[in-house]
């Protein structure tokens, strides 16, 4: 299996050339609980979001990694609701 990021995050990086960092972190558990943290609200509700197009590109990048990495995605890695205690919706 190709573990390799095909996802397009041209313009992603461009409005937030932080996240780059996703490039390094890719196929790590570490990944993955990033981008769910992006997807998730922990500022009770401070947090302005994401544009749609950005949205769906986080939401595309966890989808590949999770196809990808699917050792990754099992009860004994971090998921979202562990490190959202307030209760707020995750991804959907």
């Amino acid at each position: 299996m190709d573990s390799k990021r095909t996802t397009d995050t041209t313009s992603l990086y461009a409005a937030y050339p932080h996240l780059s960092r996703i490039d390094d972190m890719w196929g790590t558990a570490q990944c993955r609980k990033l981008l769910l943290e992006l997807l998730s609200d922990s500022r009770d509700g401070a947090r302005k979001g994401f544009e749609p197009e950005h949205a769906s590109t986080i939401f595309r990048l966890l989808n590949e990694h999770d196809e990808k990495f699917d050792h990754l995605d099992n009860p004994d890695t971090i998921t979202w609701w562990q490190d959202n205690p307030s209760g707020k919706a995750g991804p959907r």
